[in-house]
């Protein structure tokens, strides 16, 4: 059974200055360009999910109308929780979780990545789950069986592909990583 994981398009605001984001007009285009390429498969039997927040449901929403199915909420795959940080402070915050281990995780965050991992090995059918950076890198990392919170950095709309069988979840191909210039 197929279960791909897209990070959602380019957010119109940076998450220290809006905890709820909508695309950015590049952002909506990513969502109908993986639309487009989604839409190549044969995704008929495939259930739409998406973190509550509107940058990925925003970009859910194209491949919802293409394959006329529900987008369903799933607070599972919302960012990482970063209770008690003020906006300002989340991008230092973040930074300092990008090298922390799973295990030096507090109890939000072992919930968060526990979570996420439980729920993606429940799924019945095959599954798009639209959500974010830092979710996508739990399941890679579990999956590549790394203690490392952040194992690779997901390009807006990247398709990370994993196939759950007989209760195993695998990763089947790692999706598009960000570009980044050397100056």
């Amino acid at each position: 059974m197929k279960i791909y994981i897209i990070r959602h398009g380019e957010a119109a605001k940076s998450w220290e200055v809006d905890r709820d984001p909508e695309l950015s007009l590049r952002g909506i285009e990513q969502a109908q360009n993986i639309s487009d390429i989604l839409a190549q498969e044969d995704l008929n039997d495939f259930q739409i999910i998406s973190s509550p927040l509107r940058r990925a449901i925003e970009t859910a929403e194209p491949i919802s109308k293409k394959l006329n199915k529900e987008i369903e909420i799933n607070e599972s795959f919302i960012e990482i929780p970063s209770p008690g940080i003020e906006m300002s402070e989340r991008p230092s915050w973040l930074r300092e979780m990008f090298s922390r281990d799973v295990h030096q995780f507090e109890k939000p965050q072992a919930y968060w990545r526990d979570r996420i991992i439980n729920v993606t090995h429940s799924f019945k059918s095959p599954t798009l789950i639209f959500s974010h950076f830092m979710v996508i890198n739990v399941l890679v990392g579990y999956l590549q069986k790394s203690n490392k919170i952040v194992t690779f950095y997901p390009d807006n709309c990247s398709v990370t592909k994993m196939s759950l069988n007989q209760g195993m979840l695998s990763l089947e191909k790692i999706g598009s990583s960000q570009e980044s210039v050397v100056n």
